[in-house]
């Protein structure tokens, strides 16, 4: 069983896919683009049984005008994808991590965290 992580931009997603409970960066995609690749990706590799949609709360756990697009996709996601499970999981502090010793690749090492904590959450 296998999980694709989304980091939702304005222009590009940020995509992590999970092996054996290890999330690992994965491309960037134009955000127009996104739903045709993730077709292209359950074509491929039909383990990956759920989406994952990072949530972009503020500090304080407070919605944001991005956080209300992000629910939107998510609707979208399950409409379209409804054998798959697709889920939101808080991204607080993700940019923060990945920043430890990545700052040439901030954005998708912050994808890959986001995927690991949600990971590692289930295991708990």
């Amino acid at each position: 069983m296998s999980y694709i992580g989304l980091d939702l931009g304005n222009k590009r997603v940020w995509i992590a896919i999970s092996e054996q409970n290890i999330a690992f960066a994965q491309e960037i995609v134009s955000r127009v683009e996104i739903i045709s690749y993730l077709k292209e990706i359950f074509i491929e590799n039909k383990n990956i049984t759920k989406i994952v949609v990072w949530l972009p709360y503020d500090l304080y756990g407070k919605d944001t005008k991005q956080l209300e697009r992000t629910q939107k996709f998510i609707e979208k996601l399950k409409n379209i994808f409804l054998e798959k499970e697709v889920i939101g999981h808080d991204e607080r502090f993700s940019s923060f991590y990945a920043n430890e010793g990545y700052s040439d690749h901030r954005d998708d090492i912050a994808a890959q965290c986001i995927l690991q904590s949600y990971l590692d959450s289930k295991e708990k």
